[in-house]
């Protein structure tokens, strides 16, 4: 099997572009410290628009125990000197959300030919609601919304929510 590579650069004006694909996966274990408080965390993975490196990311999620939250989500990303930010809430009702964490990553960590081996990972606030005596945990049903954008290219950005039924996951 051979490799491949297309070299050259983007024509005045105008700027290369390309297909990536966020994958999301949810993840819940006990804290290492023995006091069985549970930390629940957002993996967000960004790889190149192929079979392979689905199936490879995939396997490697799995391997640790980690829930796929949805299908994967395109993502243009443009060849311009610009971040790309992540920014991810969440929803606490249908008119309030919390933001859990914004992250701003150069170009030049998306562009390289190694960054579907980037992990990003948002530690779920364990939220807790009082009511009349009773105290019950919030993390059995979430909601996120997540938005991957390039700050000066907003057209192309990716909006997204997604629901994780936590119960579900052992």
């Amino acid at each position: 099997m051979g490799a491949y590579a297309l070299i050259g650069e983007s024509i005045s004006n105008q700027h290369a572009s390309k297909y990536i694909q966020m994958i999301s996966f949810f993840n819940r274990s006990t804290s290492e410290n023995n006091s069985n408080e549970t930390i629940s965390t957002l993996r967000l993975r960004f790889l190149d628009a192929t079979s392979d490196a689905l199936e490879r990311c995939l396997t490697e999620e799995f391997s640790l125990q980690n829930y796929l939250c949805d299908k994967p989500k395109q993502f243009l990303l443009h060849d311009y000197e610009d971040q790309i930010c992540i920014n991810v809430d969440l929803e606490l009702s249908s008119t309030s959300r919390i933001n859990i964490g914004y992250k701003e990553i150069s170009l030049k960590t998306f562009w390289s030919t190694r960054f579907d081996r980037s992990c990003f990972i948002f530690i779920i606030p364990n939220l807790q609601v009082n009511n009349e005596h009773l105290t019950t945990t919030f993390i059995d049903h979430l909601a996120m919304h997540i938005d991957v954008y390039q700050p000066t290219i907003l057209d192309s950005a990716l909006h997204t929510r997604l629901c994780v039924n936590t119960l579900s996951v052992s």
